[in-house]
């Protein structure tokens, strides 16, 4: 009998990371394996996530502990959450999820009344998020 592949296992995003005066979120689809096993967004090392927004933003991201990156990125208005709520994967790629559960963007943006930009960051993340909003 051959051997059956294992069933991915199911991968959950992170909590939003916003405040009531948030006015642009960033939207990824599900942390990939090596943010989930950091407990952190965008910490794969080749990630330009955090450099961009450093330069967005008129400071040096990379440099901070976690904990103030994410300050830096909310005193400048931004937010992050994903549009996967969760899903099961095996490995990083987007391509690969399924069984995905969609995060609950509409309830969340409902409670940032200064929003007034959505950004995805990623083709996953624009198909799942635009299908909710």
């Amino acid at each position: 009998m051959p051997d059956r592949a294992e069933e991915p296992i199911r991968k959950t995003a992170f909590d939003p990371v916003v405040r009531p005066g948030t006015r642009v979120l960033v939207l990824g689809s599900l942390p990939g394996d090596a943010s989930l096993a950091a407990s952190q967004y965008y910490a794969h090392p080749r990630n330009q996530f955090w450099p961009i927004a450093g330069g967005i933003i008129g400071g040096d991201l990379t440099s901070l502990a976690y904990p103030e990156r994410l300050s830096a990125l909310l005193d400048a208005g931004i937010g992050l959450w994903d549009t996967v709520a969760s899903a099961r994967r095996s490995g990083s790629l987007d391509a690969a999820m399924r069984d995905v559960k969609a995060a609950e963007l509409c309830e969340l943006v409902g409670r940032l009344p200064q929003l007034r930009a959505v950004a995805f960051n990623g083709s996953m993340a624009s198909r799942t998020g635009r299908s909710q909003l």
